[in-house]
């Protein structure tokens, strides 16, 4: 018999699995009024104890009481964070730390490295998505209008008031609504409506240029905040997309560059706590949402060799799948549903895996290893 605890979707497809393959299971109920979920009795009569509930610390809690009460029993660990799970392996030797990252990410990245090395099929018959034509700033326009019709006109007007050319006449109207009057051409002996006409002037100048200044500090900013955030085009070819800076996703990263392949990472949260290390170690890292066509151009999906959509939403990594093998792209993509996975595989649109399926064959395996401490 095999006492499993936790609950959802991963300690269920291990039950799922293990009672497949002839296995006695058994699953404590969570602990009560503070008194311990394990009695010794069960694990004295348990072939192992696999903890895999999405807590790390009641899982180290559970394994470190498990090896009090029955210091002999095989434990499988599940931890998510890296340091703890480094932490207990020293101090419980023996005891196989899983997490469904560990497990899945090397199974992405074998099947993508099955797929880089493969020869390439021409991508004929897909037509690349029309670029967005550019759209200039309504405001822009308006403001470069409205001084074209407060410039050239008054010229006009001060050639013939003050006798002037109308380049000169141009030059000083220029001047005035630059505010940067130099005081060589004046209005100080100008008829009281030709003054007024030049105060007119210089109030609206005023105005042009804080609205220039605002508009192009606001440009300054926008394109700082997208180099910030990576959303800059990707220039290069052959590389990888990967949508989806999760911890399955910064193993897949590790792993592929590894191999010496160039990637593209696109994760909408930029306070995901792997950022900075995926930015660390030199990657190409777009904050935006990757079912958004424009942020697939960002990353240059048409000149990619690859898209792995590893988001924690199997509708995205749908979405971002059609999206890429729209242009002829091939993809790999996380999908939690076996049925739909199955769905993709069969059809041949994407290659589908699922991280559930392979941390819980793992924890299995691990579990009816005759390994001991």
């Amino acid at each position: 018999m095999i006492l499993l605890t936790g609950e959802g979707t991963l300690p269920d497809a291990i039950e799922s699995r293990l009672r497949a393959a002839g296995v006695e299971v058994e699953r404590p109920g969570a602990p009560a009024n503070g008194r311990p979920p394990l009695a010794a009795r069960k694990l004295a009569r348990a072939r192992a104890l696999v903890i895999a509930a999405d807590d790390d610390a009641g899982n180290v809690d559970l394994a470190l009481q498990a090896r009090q009460l029955h210091p002999s029993l095989p434990l499988v660990v599940r931890l998510f964070d890296a340091t703890l799970a480094s932490y207990i392996a020293e101090t419980l030797p023996g005891v196989p730390i899983l997490s469904m990252s560990k497990v899945a990410a090397p199974v992405f990245a074998a099947a993508a490295r099955q797929v880089l090395e493969a020869p390439t099929p021409p991508r004929s018959g897909h037509s690349k998505p029309a670029r967005r034509s550019f759209r200039p700033d309504p405001i822009l326009v308006g403001a470069l209008a409205c001084l074209f019709l407060l410039v050239f006109p008054s010229a006009l007007y001060f050639s013939h008031a003050l006798g002037l050319r109308y380049v000169d006449a141009l030059y000083f109207v220029w001047t005035t609504v630059m505010t940067v009057g130099y005081g060589d051409i004046s209005l100080k002996d100008a008829p009281d409506g030709t003054k007024l006409l030049g105060m007119l002037l210089m109030l609206a100048g005023a105005g042009f240029i804080a609205i220039l200044f605002a508009l192009l500090s606001d440009w300054v900013l926008s394109r700082r905040l997208d180099v910030r955030s990576g959303r800059v085009r990707e220039r290069g070819k052959d590389h990888v997309v990967l949508a989806g800076a999760g911890n399955v996703g910064l193993r897949i990263a590790e792993l592929l560059a590894d191999s010496g392949r160039r990637l593209v990472i696109i994760e909408p949260h930029a306070g995901n706590r792997n950022v900075a290390a995926l930015r660390s170690a030199g990657h190409h890292l777009v904050i935006a949402d990757a079912t958004d066509d424009a942020t697939l151009d960002l990353a240059g999906v048409d000149a990619a060799a690859l898209v792995v959509a590893v988001t924690d939403q199997d509708a995205a990594n749908l979405q971002i799948a059609l999206h890429a093998r729209a242009r002829g792209v091939p993809v790999i993509m996380r999908m939690v549903s076996p049925e739909l996975s199955a769905h993709l595989n069969q059809r041949g649109d994407a290659i589908a895996f699922s991280p559930i399926a392979a941390a819980a064959d793992a924890f299995v395996q691990a579990a009816l290893s005759e390994k001991t401490p």
